[in-house]
């Protein structure tokens, strides 16, 4: 198994504390992240360390593909973290940074999997530049769009 990790940024023009309270809070990811998604919470009570979720979402043409959420690191307003348990790739973590940048907010995602050496041979070459960056190009502009309409 080799690792395989995309970073992907953005530049969004609003404080580091909205936009970290605004993707760190999981049920509100469907309102931007790309395809069909649905979240829910496991855990009552605030976001934290441990706070699990099930999402539903669209992988690969298949709907409702079920994945166990688990925040694994919660830090207000510069970092935050998950797990998603995926039932065809394993483990993909989604780590989230804020950093404070032109009067802004620059956001890193950094999202790692393992995978067989012929399959991250495959992302790479293929999947990631036709399929994963432009889904990400398009979650990150309704991001965007979201956070900074707040602003105005």
């Amino acid at each position: 198994m080799t690792d395989v990790a995309n970073l992907y940024r953005v530049w969004i023009n609003a404080s580091p504390e909205k936009v970290f309270a605004y993707v760190s809070d999981l049920t509100r990811h469907p309102e931007w992240s790309g395809g069909k998604l649905r979240i829910e919470p496991l855990t009552p009570g605030p976001v934290g360390v441990g706070s699990q979720y099930k999402s539903f979402g669209e992988v690969a043409g298949q709907l409702n593909r079920p994945n166990e959420l688990r925040v694994t690191h919660y830090e207000p307003p510069t970092r935050f973290a998950f797990a998603a348990q995926d039932p065809g790739f394993g483990e993909v973590v989604n780590d989230f940074r804020f950093i404070p940048q032109d009067g802004g907010t620059l956001m890193e995602r950094t999202l790692s999997i393992k995978m067989n050496l012929l399959m991250a041979f495959a992302f790479r070459l293929f999947i990631r530049p036709l399929v994963g960056q432009p889904m990400m190009d398009k979650a990150f502009a309704r991001l965007k769009e979201s956070l900074e309409s707040r602003e105005r």
